[in-house]
């Protein structure tokens, strides 16, 4: 066993032929040779108790090195192969070491690194409790989950991505930080949502992790040797205690999914936004809530305006939207990139859909795609061409994505956003819809209330003005009106023109359905409520049978 705290020099001999020479400079017009050095793994993880693991190296240079710097850590090496011995952690936490493999010299040096972590006592392991696309954590917390498994390996809403892709994770090579962010906008505080990189154990097809010192929200990524996200999961870190109470016969939640608070009027009670029937969010404006000018109605809904006043107050009403509705870019440490406007769904043409180009782009809102003929409107981010009836044009999914297709159960979907043991409300969780596609008022259960509504005719709950993505992905409303999803879907784009049902506020009133009435033109305006490609905010239920 060779010990640390040296650098191993290993092929001393063709180091010292070698060096007379210049590998790379180019004879008789070959372009050289670049050195290149890679791993047979990124990390790994031991155990609290110690022990050994080996990783092999590959290079085309006969002379690499290691750093390794660790005093808990012994190291052998055979031919190829890397042997790392570590004793038992006397530490209650995790402990980590990088080691750096070096193969040329000088100008011609390639370098990879290697993780290894030792396990302490603290590790929670947040899938404990039942396997989900969302896990939730205080700060200043070791954790791991299950990453063998896309989400909760049950049900994809009869949307056939398990027939085509099953639901265990293979090929997984690497963790990665996608993003984090905190609800502010401060890019220094969301770096320290999670403390350092995550760690894939193969061994154990787990995710390794610590959450920092601030509460706020983030994705951790599993991926391939390419780099391409094979799956993602969304970590919720907050210290606040989530309390539950029961309305309208469910249990509910008592903040948004995502929020840090639950308090009127603080920013961090938004929680965060999403496309229905997609299990990654999208970040709400970092902007401090304000009060936004309101044109003047009689009960009829007629302006009782004049022309010059209705003009005053518009561009008042404009300027104030502008200030508290802005796009969050925060990524924190994280490697991936907001695409939030300008950017529609891609073609695909078999089931299911464009379901894994969504997945594979968590970060990338799918706008509805424009490019359709008059007279029909296909507000799904979810689409695929119908060539199997020869039509050409887009179709829209008829699944139930979020698992809505059993009015009399809470049902858990493989892309549901919730927490394990929650789900998105199902479609009376509001209130009864009337047949077809028209609104249930609702408004008489709803009180006004700092920025928001509180749930007077249910469990009394506030429920904040969050915001939402409209069909093009800008984001808007903040601090005006409600936006909720349910797991109803009105089907394809032959009777629903891509909608689900939601809680929303038209003209100052509490409705819950879509709005407006699926007739016509109006169904493709802007303030189209319920449209599946908008972003809008998830209140999520105690999963149970009914």
């Amino acid at each position: 066993m060779i010990r640390n705290k040296i650098i191993y020099m290993l092929a001393a001999a063709a180091l010292l032929i070698s060096g007379c020479s210049d590998p790379n400079a180019v004879l008789d017009g070959v372009e050289p040779i670049y050195a290149t050095v890679e791993l047979s793994s990124e990390s790994v993880v031991m155990s609290k108790e110690g022990g050994s693991k080996s990783i092999f190296v590959a290079t085309n240079r006969t002379d690499w090195d290691i750093v390794c710097d660790y005093e808990w850590i012994d190291v052998s090496v055979e031919n190829s192969t890397l042997t790392f011995f570590v004793d038992e952690n006397p530490n209650p936490e995790s402990r980590l070491a990088v080691v750096e493999v070096i193969a040329g010299k000088g100008h011609d040096t390639a370098k990879a690194r290697f993780k290894i972590m030792q396990s302490g006592d603290s590790v929670r392991d947040l899938s404990e409790g039942g396997r989900a696309n969302c896990y939730i954590a205080g700060t200043s917390t070791e954790c791991k989950f299950d990453a063998s498994v896309k989400g909760n390996g049950e049900i994809d809403g009869n949307s056939q991505y398990i027939y085509h892709f099953g639901v265990a994770i293979t090929d997984a090579a690497y963790a990665d930080l996608v993003w984090e962010a905190t609800f502010d906008g401060d890019k220094t505080r969301s770096c320290k949502v999670i403390d350092g990189s995550p760690i894939y154990s193969p061994e154990e097809k787990c995710i390794y992790f610590n959450t920092g010192s601030i509460e706020g929200n983030a994705m951790i990524a599993v991926c391939d040797k390419a780099g391409s996200i094979l799956w993602s999961w969304h970590i919720w870190v907050t210290d606040d205690q989530i309390s539950l109470s029961a309305a309208n016969g469910y249990v509910w939640q008592d903040r948004n999914l995502g929020a840090t608070s639950k308090l009127p009027g603080e920013v961090d009670n938004r929680g965060l936004l999403y496309q229905w029937g997609r299990k990654d969010p999208f970040l709400p404006s970092p902007a401090p809530y304000i009060d936004v000018p309101n044109h003047r109605y009689n009960e009829n809904y007629e302006l009782l305006e004049s022309e010059e006043e209705y003009y005053r107050v518009q561009r008042e009403i404009e300027k104030a939207r502008e200030q508290v509705n802005q796009n969050n870019t925060q990524v924190g440490d994280g490697s991936g990139k907001w695409i939030y406007a300008g950017f529609t769904a891609p073609v695909a043409l078999t089931a299911p859909g464009n379901i894994d180009y969504a997945l594979q782009h968590p970060t990338t809102f799918l706008g509805c795609r424009v490019d359709i003929p008059i007279g029909e409107y296909l507000f799904d981010w979810y689409l695929q061409q119908d060539l199997q009836g020869s039509t050409g044009v887009m179709m829209q999914s008829a699944s139930q994505l979020w698992g809505g297709a059993d009015l009399n159960r809470t049902i858990k979907s493989l892309f549901d956003p919730c927490p394990a043991g929650y789900c998105v409300p199902p479609q009376n969780a509001f209130g009864e819809v009337p047949d077809g596609y028209a609104c249930s008022d609702v408004n008489k259960e709803w009180t006004k209330q700092d920025y928001g509504w509180s749930w007077s005719g249910g469990n009394g709950d506030y429920f904040p003005s969050s915001g939402n993505f409209d069909v093009s992905g800008l984001i808007g409303e903040t601090s005006e009106r409600l936006l909720y999803w349910t797991t109803k879907s009105y089907g394809s784009r032959t009777n629903g023109f891509g909608k689900s049902g939601t809680l929303f506020v038209a003209f100052d009133e509490v409705y819950y359905g879509v709005y407006p009435i699926l007739e016509g033109e109006e169904a493709a305006a802007w303030y189209s409520y319920g449209a599946r490609c908008y972003g809008a905010a998830v209140r999520c239920v105690k999963v149970s049978n009914r």
